[in-house]
């Protein structure tokens, strides 16, 4: 069973140590630190959000290019079983070399990996669909 707090001990606690906080701060100079502090929170927090927008594009690329590997393999095994595969591969590697590869921009664009990194998934899902339905053909030796 969960305990319900008594409001009037959190009333008391709350305010003496909103009061420890005000001497320790300094009373005269208290609603200018407290601004102070969450000023540099919010651009702690803000630099925070930057850091992780720089590894999130990084993960998009690492993601997009192992989803593109991983649809070669799989249209190369399903050519080798007899199945359709080449307009795929014709297809999604030129679309995946002109999102990817870019040299007139002078920065990374988030929405040209995004979507680089979508058609990977597609593509190795559609190869890993045609694989399952082509049957094993064994090769003569």
């Amino acid at each position: 069973m969960q305990r319900q707090r008594d409001p009037v001990v959190v009333a008391w606690a709350l305010g003496l140590g909103l009061a420890a906080l005000v001497f320790v701060l300094g009373p005269q100079h208290f609603l200018a630190r407290l601004l102070d502090t969450l000023q540099i929170a919010f651009w702690q927090l803000g630099q925070f959000v930057a850091g992780l927008s720089a590894v999130a594009l990084d993960a998009v690329r690492a993601l997009a290019i192992g989803l593109y590997a991983t649809f070669l393999v799989l249209a190369f095994a399903v050519l080798r079983r007899g199945g359709r595969a080449r307009a795929a591969l014709v297809v999604v590697t030129v679309l995946f070399l002109l999102l990817v590869v870019n040299d007139d921009l002078p920065t990374e664009s988030n929405g040209r990996w995004a979507a680089a990194l979508a058609l990977s998934a597609v593509g190795a899902l559609v190869m890993t669909g045609r694989l399952r339905q082509t049957a094993l053909v064994p090769r003569p030796y």
